[in-house]
């Protein structure tokens, strides 16, 4: 029998942690401080969203990519009272996190929760910023989805954004042959979003398919600093750590809002 219950999931994205509490922001003036941020992130999503189902990790987890820093983030995920579901993203050192942050860590993680199925994928590559899927993970999504019903219902979550956001400089660093992964989603009715962090601002947007269909995309700001939207160059926004709120109706819609940590 099928579950038709609402699914609700929480996402947060670029932690950007050190190994240390008292280490800043490497590029932020004034210094901010991220796993300051990320801890009083998850006090907040403890206290307010102990009834979710799950809290979703995108990707930068470490700034300093050394092993102190992965066991220390391990650390704080391992008091929390949900379900976490982590993969890379471009600042991460793979190898790391899947030995300290393991069994939260992407291997990869084809999820279900009602008639919702959740799929965690890497689009990191060694010393990139930029974004890539392999046609190892295209070729295991497609036996995880060729097997799905037609009343199930997929998100896929990545660390960078698959469509363009308007500012050239982070755009060069979103994920790479989006075209052909565009031409690939339009083969799984299935798939009604994407989730990715990466770009440190919200970002809503759609793929438009010549049909009709529409895949969603959601961008979620950093837990750590947000970036200003619409910039040839970087530029700073504003401190305030973020996470996305995600409602999973059982009949294919999405209710999605980003939240900010005002002190």
């Amino acid at each position: 029998m099928t579950d038709l219950r609402i699914v609700q999931l929480l996402q947060i994205s670029d932690t950007h942690c050190y190994a240390s509490d008292a280490s800043p922001l490497e590029w932020t003036k004034p210094a901010i401080y991220p796993n300051q941020h990320l801890t009083q992130v998850l006090q907040h999503l403890s206290t307010e969203y102990s009834h979710y189902d799950a809290l979703l990790i995108s990707g930068d987890l470490a700034q300093e990519e050394v092993p102190q820093t992965y066991q220390l983030l391990n650390q704080r995920l391992s008091t929390f009272n949900l379900p976490i579901h982590t993969i890379p993203g471009n600042h991460d050192t793979v190898a790391l996190a899947q030995q300290y942050l393991a069994p939260r860590f992407w291997q990869p993680a084809f999820l279900n929760y009602a008639n919702w199925h959740i799929l965690m994928l890497d689009t990191s590559r060694p010393q990139r910023p930029d974004g890539h899927l392999s046609q190892e993970q295209y070729q295991a999504m497609e036996q995880y989805l060729n097997a799905l019903d037609t009343d199930q219902f997929v998100i896929l979550v990545m660390h960078h954004h698959p469509m363009a956001i308007q500012s050239p400089w982070m755009d060069k660093m979103g994920l790479q042959n989006a075209e052909y992964f565009w031409q690939w989603a339009e083969r799984y009715p299935m798939i009604q979003a994407v989730l990715h962090g990466h770009i440190h601002q919200e970002f809503i947007g759609n793929y438009h398919y010549p049909q009709g269909r529409n895949i969603a995309v959601y961008g979620t700001p950093a837990t750590s600093v947000q970036l200003k939207p619409l910039t040839q160059t970087i530029a700073f926004d504003h401190p305030l750590p973020a996470w996305r709120t995600l409602q999973l109706h059982p009949n294919g819609s999405i209710s999605t809002q980003v939240h900010y940590l005002r002190n």
